[in-house]
């Protein structure tokens, strides 16, 4: 037994649950703050995606930054900048074009089904380019997780009046469209991933601060669009603070006179929770095996469906619901039926594939 299955053998159930917490607590609070977004501003995607890699930049650096010299320097890198260079310009386009659908009436219960159905592009991009061999439960599982997209896409679709599917049509292809995009280049970036961190060993740490970092200058190319969106978020209603937030009594009296508007509060709800989920998933995946980093991923990822279909005023049938669900048991049997050899835990190649899930 290795030292890493050991360590992560006798991590504490405490430690376990305290990261649990931070992965459900976080990432479902996201999802809630991201309903909000949505709701009030659809077509802000670029300023909260920018918002978010400004925060991971920021956090990152610090982390990254060697202060033993007078003036501090960036630590040596383990993969070459130009690996770094291709990997953002898949990184921005990948989390630009997801955010940006909300805009193009594409439902966050849609986003979440839609983004778990990469499998069988990575199935054929590991058969073709790396000469992978699958079981038969994962092929089964490739074809209940498409099929479940599938399902999930025609039946949203049908959601709503009569009137406003015939004229958000146009928009919900073009939605569509960017989503099956973001999803082939995604898997795309994973194999480039692997095989960059097959070569070059790196910290996840690393990999997370210079795919941020270096992807804020072409934010550049959004300015105007961002600017607006910025004046969208200024002119909502301002609102105290305790309206949106549970606050202790001894903060109530501050919470009452602290207004800020509407959207700027959800904004940073949602760039403070995503960070604690990422935080949560990373530390998971230090202490437990690949399969139940995975267990829980898509337990997270169901759990936020459910709270997006029951507690937000998204359109539903038993066809989203049916495909929702072919989705996560295609997901959990494909897991299982992996390889021994598959299972093979990637800290590394898999650290931007899991932020993506998130």
């Amino acid at each position: 037994m290795s030292t890493e299955q050991r360590d992560k053998r006798h991590a504490s159930w405490r430690d376990i649950f305290t990261i649990i917490a931070l992965i459900f607590g976080g990432c479902c609070t996201n999802v809630i703050a991201l309903e909000r977004l949505v709701a009030d501003a659809p077509k802000s995607g670029n300023l909260f995606t920018l918002a978010q890699f400004l925060f991971i930049a920021g956090e990152g650096l610090l982390y990254n930054l060697d202060f033993s010299s007078p003036i501090p320097q960036l630590k040596e890198r383990n993969v070459p900048i130009y690996r770094w260079f291709l990997l953002v310009v898949m990184f921005f386009t990948v989390s630009v074009l997801n955010n940006i659908v909300f805009g193009y009436k594409i439902s966050v219960p849609l986003h979440i089904i839609f983004r778990s159905g990469g499998l069988i592009v990575s199935m054929i991009l590991g058969w073709t380019i790396r000469k992978r061999r699958y079981s038969i439960a994962q092929v089964l599982a490739v074809v209940m997780v498409t099929l479940g997209v599938i399902l999930a896409t025609i039946s949203s679709s049908d959601t709503g009046s009569k009137e406003d599917v015939e004229i958000g049509t146009p928009e919900y292809v073009i939605g569509i469209s960017l989503l099956s995009i973001t999803l082939v280049i995604s898997c795309f970036m994973g194999l480039f991933q692997e095989l960059t961190y097959e070569k070059h060993k790196s910290d996840w740490r690393e990999g997370l601060f210079y795919t941020h970092f270096l992807a804020l200058p072409f934010f550049l190319l959004f300015y105007f669009d961002i600017k607006g969106q910025v004046q969208v978020y200024n002119e909502s209603a301002s609102t105290p603070l305790n309206k949106i937030l549970p606050v202790p009594d001894w903060f109530q009296d501050f919470s009452t006179c602290c207004t800020l508007p509407k959207s700027w509060i959800y904004l940073i709800i949602y760039v403070l929770t995503q960070y604690v989920c990422i935080s949560g998933v990373h530390k998971l995946q230090s202490v437990v095996t690949a399969l139940t980093l995975n267990l829980v991923l898509n337990l997270r990822k169901f759990t936020s469906l459910v709270i997006s279909l029951w507690f937000f005023d998204n359109e539903f049938n038993y066809g989203v619901i049916i495909g929702g669900v072919l989705v996560f048991v295609g997901t959990l049997l494909y897991t299982f039926g992996a390889n021994s050899t598959n299972l093979k835990t990637k800290e590394h190649s898999d650290n931007l594939k899991i932020k993506k899930d998130i």
